[in-house]
């Protein structure tokens, strides 16, 4: 259940736990920061540790949404992992623009960012704090640790699966910053403490590194149900491995369509089901959903953040909206907002189109005004039954990273792609149950093409963070796309340098740590 997972993010936050990096923003990636080994001696400490790395993907620090921040920056909610990745995710396509004016959102607005960019830097440097947690509390959970410690039998069992979990939500890490970063500084449990011999990785060795320590683990996670909701499991394993296969010609130039499908046909046979209700994913009480794999968590009271929901419900209204009654929010930031592009998409009885375009125009032809381009609303901190959330400034709402709808769409596109394990046939159907659950027409199989699998994907999944590895996997983010805003103009260009494909290295990190050279062309 939620409660489950809360509690254990409370006992995190109560939890002091000192970084493990040193000051991210002006030294190397060297991890020279230990938990006291006293801490160890509390058998609750282990699983205190643990909720910590998975408090990592969603709250800013141990108290409160801004209190004993991890990371030093000028707004907590920036420092986030969910909102610093959904900006490098979503801001430099074609579904939102933002009336926030900075150099920095500009430069995600018009892809046209720099190494200087906060949120490049913010983002990487809140993935390696997650790594490093990580890799800490697999450093000291060693069964040699463990018999130093006398710890119980019990203790031990439960430690191993513990160290599972690290194991995954360590690779999911290194799996973010490999489709960023694509060149980073690779630091395990084995790294020597204090060094500053940090190796620079590529792709060709992270893939392999990634898919080996997802594999290691199958079998060995928490199941996959409602107790233990929140918490990676063999799904996750398995959407995470999909995506990689999906996605394996960009990052090392190998097809792996069939190991996709052989995957995707394990979660598609874990129990998951279409939930009934398209809004109800997106609505406070969400963890009910039959459909979501993997959620990042919130709570308006015990797990709050100006990131993760609360940034997309906020940044997404405006007070002539009605917030309170309508998505149960105090907060209206007049930020994101839709492009045309997106808008565009969707039939008239799609439900998945989730717009308020009340004093709102289509275009976006003016960036800065929030009224130019149709609000989103798909996000919101009332319950399936319409009561409110817990916290109106705060979100329960949590953050589907992970869910059935996205292997349906997988599974069509590794299909279509030649992938073998799969049929058009199957394929056809997954994409029409979509379809039926938004009242709207189905397709027939002369209309199942890749590219109406591209535009399905942004009806279906806009706004959860994918569409940015979509139209690199597709070749139409740098080339042979035209979007609003791309570089910088209203009408936008089809082409822009192929070095946006990867985001530089944050430039502190380049000057602080000389053996870490900058991608192509930053």
């Amino acid at each position: 259940m939620k409660k489950t997972y809360l509690i254990l993010l409370s006992l995190c936050l109560c939890t002091t736990l000192p970084s493990c990096l040193s000051d991210l923003d002006t030294e190397p990636l060297t991890e020279s920061l230990l938990l006291p080994e006293q801490a160890w001696e509390d058998p609750a400490s282990y699983e205190e540790f643990l909720a910590k790395i998975y408090a990592g993907l969603a709250l800013s620090g141990n108290s409160g949404s801004f209190g004993e921040p991890d990371i030093t920056a000028d707004d907590q909610g920036e420092a986030t992992f969910l909102r610093s990745y959904w900006d490098l995710q979503e801001l430099c396509t074609d579904e939102v623009i933002g009336a926030e004016d900075n150099e920095s959102m500009r430069g995600l607005y018009f892809c046209q960012w720099n190494s200087s960019n906060k949120f490049v830097s913010l983002n990487y440097t809140r993935i390696f704090l997650n790594i490093a947690y990580a890799n800490e509390y697999l450093r000291e959970t060693t069964p040699e640790k463990l018999a130093e410690r006398n710890a119980d039998e019990q203790l031990q069992t439960k430690v191993a699966g513990f160290r599972n979990e690290a194991r995954v939500l360590r690779a999911m890490n290194y799996y973010f910053l490999m489709d960023l970063y694509a060149n980073v500084p690779f630091i395990d449990e084995n790294f020597p403490i204090g060094s500053n011999e940090v190796v620079q990785r590529d792709r060709s060795f992270l893939f392999p590194w990634i898919e080996f320590e997802l594999k290691a683990v199958e079998g060995q996670l928490p199941p996959a149900d409602k107790e233990h909701y929140g918490m990676v499991n063999d799904p996750t394993v398995w959407m995470l491995l999909a995506k990689m296969y999906l996605n394996a010609e960009v990052y090392i130039g190998q097809n792996r369509y069939d190991d996709c499908l052989v995957y995707l046909n394990k979660v598609l046979g874990a129990g998951f089901t279409i939930d009934p209700e398209y809004s109800d994913m997106f609505c406070a009480d969400n963890h009910k959903s039959p459909e979501i794999i993997f959620p990042i968590v919130f709570d308006g009271r015990r797990a709050a953040t100006f990131g993760g929901t609360t940034f997309l419900i906020a940044a997404s209204q405006k007070s002539d909206m009605n917030p309170g009654t309508n998505v149960g929010f105090t907060q209206a930031w007049s930020n994101i907002r839709a492009k045309e592009s997106l808008s565009e998409l969707f039939a008239e009885n799609d439900v998945r189109g989730m717009f308020w375009k009340e004093d709102r125009t289509l275009e976006t032809s003016v960036w800065y005004d929030f009224t130019y381009g149709w609000s989103v609303v798909k996000y919101s901190n009332l319950n399936s039954d319409g009561s409110p959330g817990s916290n109106s400034s705060h979100a329960d709402t949590d953050f589907p990273m992970f869910r059935l709808a996205d292997a349906y769409l997988m599974y069509a596109e590794a299909v279509l792609r030649g992938g073998t394990g799969g049929t058009r046939e199957m394929a056809l159907n997954y994409i029409n149950e979509l379809r039926d659950r938004a009242h709207t027409d189905q397709i027939g199989s002369v209309d199942l093409t890749l590219d109406f699998i591209l535009e399905e994907r942004s009806r279906e999944l806009y706004w959860e963070g994918h569409r940015r590895t979509d139209l690199i996997r597709y070749d139409r983010f740098t080339r042979n796309y035209q979007w609003p805003w791309k570089n910088g103009v209203h009408i936008g260009v089809a082409n822009i340098d192929e070095k946006y494909k990867i985001y530089p290295i944050p430039a502190t990190e380049i000057t602080a740590n000389s053996r870490i050279k900058q991608n192509p062309g930053y």
